[in-house]
């Protein structure tokens, strides 16, 4: 558990402990925390509870906006073919009598790319 709350810059290994031991476990419930409320918990004060709620909300953002991204990248891959550009279209493999695959196939190099 302390190791998710460690990703968040301003938190140790000592504060995470302390975090948990207080019943905040995870980086949302930082985010989402007054500062006056983590202010209370061992070794962390008001100035540093306010950075670490400013640090919460930027990490969560900055995996909110890499995770669009990502998306982003997954949707124009089963668009496109990565290797050569053309037109990707639903198939099945069969790989036995009871198994098929379901994949993308390009239409023009025939690569394909598992579901």
């Amino acid at each position: 558990m302390s190791n998710e709350l460690e990703r968040v810059s301003g938190i140790g290994p000592i504060a995470a402990t302390n975090l948990n031991k207080a019943g905040v476990k995870t980086i949302e419930e930082i985010a989402e925390a007054k500062p006056e409320e983590l202010a209370w918990i061992k070794g962390i004060g008001i100035i540093s509870a306010k950075k670490i709620i400013e640090n919460a909300n930027n990490l969560l953002k900055l995996e909110k906006n890499i995770q669009l991204v990502l998306n982003s990248i997954k949707e124009s891959f089963v668009k496109n073919c990565p290797k050569c550009g053309g037109g990707m279209k639903n198939k099945y493999i069969i790989l036995g009598p009871e198994r098929r695959l379901k994949v993308k196939q390009c239409i023009v190099c025939k690569f394909y790319l598992p579901e």
